[in-house]
Formats: C-alpha cells, structure tokens, sequence
C-alpha cells in the first residue's frame, strides 16, 4: 500500500495515479503511470475517495462546516482560531464527532497534542487517550487512535489491546494521523509511514459517530492539543490497465 498523506487526499486526486514516468519499451522512451507500472508487478495502487473532509478552511468561529455539514459538539465549549486550528484544553473540555456509515474506511486526523498533557495510565485502549475513535462495549468492529502510558501514538483495537507505534505525541510537533481498516486487517499510518499493521477480523456492529481527540464512550479519555483537519475516506478498488508492447 502506498504512503499517504492527508494533504494529497483532500482533493479526491488519486494517490501517484497522475504522475507519469519514463519507460522503455523495444529501445524507445514512452510515458505510462506508477499505476500501470505496479499492475505489472501485480500490485496495484489502492487509491481513496473523499467521503467528507474537514480543514482549516471550514474552521469557524461557532463551529466547523465542510460541505454543508458541521461536526457534532458533543460537549464542552466550542473554542477555535478561524481559518486555522480548533483548540482542546482542559478549560474548555472540548468533545467532538463526526457522523460515519461503516467501521470499514480510512479515518484521519493532523493535530497536535499538548506536550505537558499527560496521557492516562491504562493498557486498555477503550480507557485510554483517544485522538480519534469510537468505543464500542464489548468487542466489536470498533477501534482507535489512543496516546499509549508512555506518550506514543498506538492503534487500539480488539477487546482490549494497545500496540504502539515509535512516534511520540507528546514532542509538540503536528502529525498527519491515518487509520485503514480492512475486512482482516487494521492499519496506523504516521507522517505518511505505516507504524502499525495488526491482523484483526472484526465482527458486531461498525462505528456510527467517531471520537474526535475522545472516544465517544468516557470523557476522561478526551486528550488536550490542536486539531486542523479530520476526515473519512473510502477505498477505491484498483483499476487495472495493460501496458501493451510495440511491435
């Protein structure tokens, strides 16, 4: 699966699907796709969709709109700089969630966690920092993206279980955060690299309202820092085209 990034996906483009490259065929240079190139080798780039997507742009004074529709204030007060970031702190208790069809998408963030924030001490991911989830009782298709004990990103996922990544939350710095969840497999992707890979056939019911820097379940998982985009998207099934030879 290729590297993504939330910046190239927001404008629904197709993931290096646009990018020609040379190659040489019978002695003579011509231009195919990175597309073509990896059904080839049978590998296909998997590309997304833009289910709904909120950045900065939509930020507003009293809330955040993309499209025509707004996230959901949980609870908390409602605290943003317009056109730039929305704040969570523990003044304002900000808890917010965003609407979704089905736990089978690739859900992302780009924030930043307060690096004085201090992440709950726990080994169960429903009980610990949330950046973006949904709990669900007992073990279903639910999971999330926790801050483990020691301050790293981590995939929360199963029953119970944390596996954490080697990206620390709490070095101040804004990270692009995205979750793919596959019939089998759940995958972390940090800064456009894939930190965590679990293998994990979910079953019950999907997730109706993602967390956003909480888990839906328990206020006290909700984590302090900046949010400036979040977002769901759905996966393209490739689209395979032949490179034909010249005779």
């Amino acid at each position: 699966m290729a590297n993504i990034k939330i910046s190239q996906l927001t404008n629904g483009s197709a993931l290096d699907g646009a990018e020609y490259i040379p190659i040489v065929q019978n002695g003579i240079t011509k231009k195919t796709t990175t597309q073509a190139v990896a059904n080839l080798g049978g590998d296909a780039l998997i590309t997304f969709n833009p289910v709904k997507v909120f950045d900065e742009n939509g930020i507003g004074s009293s809330s955040w709109s993309s499209g025509g529709s707004q996230l959901t204030i949980d609870g908390g007060t409602y605290t943003a700089t317009p056109g730039e970031k929305v704040v969570v702190d523990s003044t304002n208790r900000l808890r917010m969630s965003m609407p979704i069809s089905s736990s089978y998408f690739m859900f992302g963030i780009k924030c930043k966690v307060d690096p004085l924030f201090s992440p709950i001490n726990t080994g169960n991911w429903y009980g610990a920092s949330c950046i973006l989830g949904q709990e669900l009782g007992g073990e279903q298709r639910d999971f999330g993206i926790v801050i483990d004990s020691q301050g790293y990103y981590a995939l929360g996922w199963a029953n119970a279980t944390i596996t954490s990544s080697t990206v620390s939350a709490l070095d101040g710095n804004v990270h692009e955060l995205l979750v793919v969840a596959e019939s089998g497999k759940i995958r972390l992707f940090i800064d456009g690299v894939e930190e965590v890979a679990v293998d994990k056939g979910m079953n019950g019911n999907h997730m109706t309202d993602l967390g956003i820097f909480w888990n839906k379940s328990n206020e006290i998982t909700r984590v302090n820092g900046e949010i400036y985009a979040v977002g769901c998207w759905s996966e393209v099934a490739p689209s395979f085209r032949y490179v034909l030879p010249t005779l």
